[in-house]
């Protein structure tokens, strides 16, 4: 093959790989549902965006992917999950307060100057989570506020029991003893 027939093959292969990456019409393109108020007596300004959900294990449960908006001075102040939940912080600051006597811990992003670590979440005590920053929530009592001005996005996905709702305010949350 000359280097003439090379050449083009090549730039088509290229143009063809290049093809590949753009959707054949916007229409197709999957959008985000627009952000809800969480209508809940223990949250302020405060949005969930359902970005997925699919029932799992013969139905018992839903297998979520969620995003929560705090809007500046946002909180949902005592609640838990009917599930087990993976919480990443996206942006913003969230100030996490643990209020059963469970132990708990954060997963701090590493960064260019520190490594990734665990830290304690003690109960009763405020921590600041920063984008990156992810932890497992089995049901315990908690709060989360915005910490910061502007918005802060937390990203939840896992297993919720079915018929139930994502979130459930707990009025004046008495500590809840978790084992196991």
């Amino acid at each position: 093959m000359n280097n003439d027939k090379r050449s083009i093959l090549v730039r088509l292969i290229a143009l063809v790989a290049a093809l590949a990456f753009v959707p054949a019409s916007p229409s197709l393109a999957q959008e985000n549902p627009p952000p809800q108020p969480i209508d809940l007596p223990c949250a302020t300004n405060a949005f969930a965006q359902v970005l997925g959900m699919t029932p799992v294990n013969d139905g018992a449960q839903n297998l979520v992917l969620a995003r929560i908006i705090f809007g500046e001075g946002g909180s949902i102040l005592d609640h838990t999950h009917p599930g087990t939940l993976v919480v990443t912080i996206e942006s913003g600051s969230l100030g996490f307060t643990l209020l059963d006597d469970a132990e708990m811990s954060a997963n701090r992003v590493a960064t260019a100057e520190t490594d990734a670590t665990a830290v304690p979440l003690p109960p009763g005590e405020e921590v600041a989570l920063e984008p990156g920053d992810w932890f497992i929530e089995t049901g315990m009592v908690h709060t989360g506020v915005n910490v910061v001005a502007g918005e802060t996005t937390v990203l939840l996905t896992g297993l919720i029991e079915a018929g139930q709702p994502l979130t459930i305010c707990v009025d004046g949350a008495t500590p809840v003893s978790h084992t196991g």
